[in-house]
């Protein structure tokens, strides 16, 4: 899929390119640390169908984490984690 340009007025603001994966737990339930890497798992299956066509431009995860009283929490202070693809010892030196 192709973005078309810049965004006219009044235009809705899924006219870009970008593709939304939505995890959701059952009727409305927070997901469990395990039913979360699930489903990540699962896009990432779904998305193998899409390698050596596409690449992924950038991909930001917006996650809302709640503790056991359902009131939201961070995993760390800064509420961000950058992270790069890894690369073995054997791509560092081109072997």
């Amino acid at each position: 899929m192709k973005k078309s340009g810049k965004a006219g007025k009044g235009s809705n603001k899924r006219d870009n390119a970008a593709f939304r994966i939505k995890l959701r737990g059952q009727d409305g339930a927070p997901l469990s640390m395990a039913e979360l890497r699930d489903g990540l798992y699962e896009a990432t299956r779904r998305l193998r169908s899409f390698e050596g066509t596409y690449r992924a431009k950038w991909v930001t995860l917006y996650l809302t984490m709640v503790d056991e009283d359902g009131n939201e929490v961070l995993p760390d202070r800064k509420g961000e984690w950058t992270l790069y693809p890894y690369k073995s010892a054997a791509d560092e030196h081109g072997v």
